[in-house]
């Protein structure tokens, strides 16, 4: 059981990972854009790229929460 609970908290966590870097990605590439010098098509792409960073990086959040609500319920240890 161990080994399952440390492989979902480590997915979780790489996803989570993922999205942060995905959104930093694109929201410096849209930072970075000059109005003059940018097609219009690679800001959608940043702007598509950014939501689907933050979408990843919340899908990682909920299995965290997930695995604590699932560990605390199979753990129920009291005091």
């Amino acid at each position: 059981m161990s080994m399952q609970i440390s492989t979902g908290y480590s997915n979780a966590y790489q996803a989570y990972n993922r999205g942060v870097a995905t959104v930093n990605d694109a929201a410096s590439s849209i930072a970075q854009a000059s109005i003059e010098d940018t097609d219009p098509t690679d800001l959608s792409i940043s702007a598509v790229d950014l939501k689907e960073g933050e979408l990843q990086a919340k899908a990682g959040a909920k299995v965290f929460d997930i695995y604590d609500k699932t560990i605390g319920s199979l753990v129920d240890i009291k005091v």
